[in-house]
């Protein structure tokens, strides 16, 4: 039954090493890493959410200059949001991440208990 068991999770790690759907998130996340705008676009994101969190240890979220910083930090994640390789990229992931779900729906769901709402097993 192990060999059985071994055989059948390397003809699904095959499987899923080529299906579609993996194989464009990875030429996406590859191509990632060597596009300039979405890396200066990370950096300005990033620069924006140091400075609001910094701001933050001292000073309350409805300050004036909090409230700035803040939306200095929303319209920089919205901007690299709305770059079109960063689109490209979430709409793959969401595909890869269902199909991910379904497996694990299909082989761990029998196991899993069933809960109607939060505070009830």
């Amino acid at each position: 039954m192990e060999k059985e068991l071994r055989a059948d999770l390397d003809e699904l790690r095959v499987a899923l090493k080529n299906d579609p759907r993996v194989k464009k998130l990875d030429e996406i996340e590859a191509s990632l890493s060597q596009d300039a705008v979405l890396i200066e676009l990370v950096k300005k994101k990033n620069a924006a959410e140091e400075a609001y969190c910094s701001l933050l240890s001292y000073r309350k979220e409805t300050d004036p200059k909090a409230l700035s910083l803040q939306k200095s930090l929303y319209l920089a994640k919205k901007t690299l949001d709305d770059y079109p390789l960063v689109k490209n990229y979430n709409e793959a992931y969401i595909a890869v991440r269902d199909l991910y779900m379904a497996i694990d729906d299909i082989l761990f769901g029998p196991y899993r208990n069933k809960v109607l709402f939060e505070g009830v097993a």
